[in-house]
């Protein structure tokens, strides 16, 4: 926990990725977390970390307008949502990529929505993040990790041999066939930031989502977490 008032906020949020995952995730988080900071008389910083700008494919499945067209992401993301700027909530926009040490401020909380491995590896391992979440997606089927997640799980999207890849399967917005796992991983992200806050704070019955490989059409796709099983 970071020291509030004149010193700085109570906690960080860092979003790493602003675009098919990152930027519903913000629309979606920014809301109930003005609210909850509110309530507990925090200040919440959110930083939001890409160096992307908004291109015409991006207005097909990802939360951006026509006048965004050439703006960096993290730009139209903080002027969509600097009504919400006030003594609980701030939101900075870092128009770059998180590869190493000096791309990142130190964060309660991170979660990684870009399908970069440097950035995945770099949170995963930084001592600057308490905890960590990471979110893939492909089409409608999505990935949730954090740090309870089964190892494996985590080795497999932090391959260096994994090439970066859309959400959207090659044709899907070319043919309007855009499916909706980005959706609901963000989703899982936005309810696990909250929840995160509330253990953060010392709160009782917080339910964190659990690591999860899921498809929006077939449902669970398999189990993620080092949590034993319990027999039926």
């Amino acid at each position: 926990m970071s020291e509030g008032g004149m010193n700085g906020p109570d906690f960080t949020v860092s979003i790493i990725g602003c675009g098919g995952i990152g930027s519903w995730l913000l629309h979606g988080l920014v809301r109930p977390l003005n609210r909850f900071a509110q309530a507990k008389g925090l200040m919440i910083e959110i930083r939001v970390y890409d160096s992307d700008r908004v291109d015409r494919d991006n207005l097909h499945h990802q939360c951006f307008k026509l006048e965004n067209l050439g703006m960096h992401k993290v730009v139209a993301i903080f002027e969509e949502l600097e009504q919400f700027h006030n003594d609980n909530i701030r939101i900075i926009p870092c128009a770059w990529d998180v590869r190493e040490d000096e791309d990142f401020t130190r964060s309660d909380i991170a979660v990684v929505a870009v399908d970069s491995t440097p950035a995945r590896k770099f949170i995963i391992g930084s001592d600057k993040v308490e905890s960590w979440a990471i979110c893939t997606c492909a089409a409608d089927s999505f990935m949730f990790l954090d740090q309870t997640a089964k190892k494996e799980a985590v080795d497999l999207v932090t391959n260096t041999k994994q090439a970066p890849a859309s959400c959207q399967i090659p044709g899907a917005i070319s043919n309007g066939k855009i499916e909706a796992g980005h959706l609901a991983v963000a989703v899982v992200a936005q309810t696990w930031i909250l929840h995160s806050l509330r253990e953060l704070l010392g709160e009782s019955g917080f339910m964190k989502p659990k690591p999860r490989a899921d498809s929006v059409i077939l449902g669970t796709l398999g189990r993620v977490s080092e949590e034993r099983e319990v027999a039926e």
